[in-house]
């Protein structure tokens, strides 16, 4: 079975709710992301069952793709590489959608893998994708080389932020691939795409 096979196949372990089952303090906050994307990903349907935790973490998480200083070509590409090291089908589409609206290259959502290497890729981007990389294999024991590669390419809030988006998408990927959420309808192009990436 493929990765994308396996995806689609999972059953959540718990249902997803309808926005009218939502609990009052998410159900404002979601219609408000309904009416700015078109529809509720099923990643929120399923945080619904815990109303104020599920506010506080999507703030976070929305703070930590939206907020601070970087560019959000740059925050989306760390944020897609996080979700393949954790092969996350389900967030990787999404990051993978994001990019290609954002009109970003094809040859570096193509080759988010090599970004060492390719030339779709700068200098920064290498240093951000290389830390984001490393920070979700083994947070304890980031070579040396990276962090100062790191720090002489971003100033100390950037760092901050990309360590964020990092460690964010992370936490998102652990949950949507733990509680089993299945893919969103709209991404099912996307994550056959990601799958065979990862």
């Amino acid at each position: 079975m493929s990765k994308f096979e396996a995806a689609l196949a999972r059953k959540p372990l718990v249902p997803l709710l309808e926005i009218e089952k939502f609990g009052p303090n998410f159900r404002g906050m979601s219609e408000e992301t309904a009416k700015r994307v078109g529809r509720l990903s099923n990643s929120v349907r399923a945080m619904a069952h815990a109303d104020d935790m599920a506010v506080a973490v999507r703030t976070f998480l929305n703070f930590a793709v939206t907020g601070g200083s970087l560019d959000a070509e740059l925050t989306i590409l760390v944020r897609l590489m996080v979700s393949n090291i954790n092969t996350c089908v389900y967030c990787g589409s999404h990051q993978l959608q994001r990019l290609v609206s954002m009109g970003v290259d094809a040859e570096k959502t193509k080759n988010i893998h090599d970004f060492e290497t390719h030339p779709a890729f700068s200098e920064e981007e290498r240093a951000a994708l290389g830390f984001a990389k490393a920070l979700v294999v083994d947070s304890a024991n980031i070579p040396d080389d990276v962090c100062a590669r790191f720090e002489a390419a971003f100033t100390a809030q950037q760092r901050v932020e990309i360590a964020l988006a990092a460690a964010s998408m992370d936490v998102l990927n652990k949950f949507n691939d733990g509680m089993r959420i299945p893919l969103d309808d709209e991404a099912l192009e996307m994550a056959k795409i990601v799958a065979d990436t990862m």
